[in-house]
């Protein structure tokens, strides 16, 4: 009886350097869980361990409140007079800083929805839009492929 592995092979073209990144810390973290393949728990994970602190969109106490302006990828601020303005002198790494509140999940989801930037504008950059490609090999290829493509 032979030890036949499964496989899978994926190229993602279009994608933002910080994703190679991420990706690159999920596999350490498969690793260091000895782990051969990378899952959502690694990407969640490297996701979430990535940086000292938490995002800037992370509610906090008495803090400005950042938000992305509708179909734009402009950072808008709301500040404690309740005025909503473009953030147009970078971000600001004090307000990084502090204690944040607690987020359930559905907030916490609303506001990652929230926060996915909008067209990409005309600048230097992919062609393209974005794809995902994969190739499957080994005994569960099809039940794999088929889970693939469910969605």
């Amino acid at each position: 009886m032979t030890n036949e592995h499964d496989d899978c092979r994926v190229t993602v073209d279009g994608v933002a350097p910080a994703v190679v990144v991420l990706l690159r810390e999920a596999a350490e973290i498969a690793a260091s869980h000895g782990r051969r393949r990378i899952g959502l728990d690694d990407v969640h994970a490297a996701l979430i361990t990535h940086d000292d602190v938490a995002p800037l969109w992370w509610p906090r106490p008495a803090g400005a409140d950042y938000s992305r302006r509708p179909g734009s990828s402009r950072i808008m601020c709301t500040g404690s007079d309740g005025q909503t303005r473009p953030l147009d002198h970078g971000i600001l790494h004090s307000d990084l800083r502090g204690e944040t509140e607690p987020l359930t999940f559905d907030r916490y989801r609303e506001l990652m929805l929230n926060w996915v930037p909008g067209p990409t504008p005309d600048e230097p950059g992919p062609a393209s839009p974005a794809t995902v490609t994969y190739e499957l090999a080994g005994p569960h290829a099809g039940d794999f492929r088929r889970m693939i493509e469910r969605r």
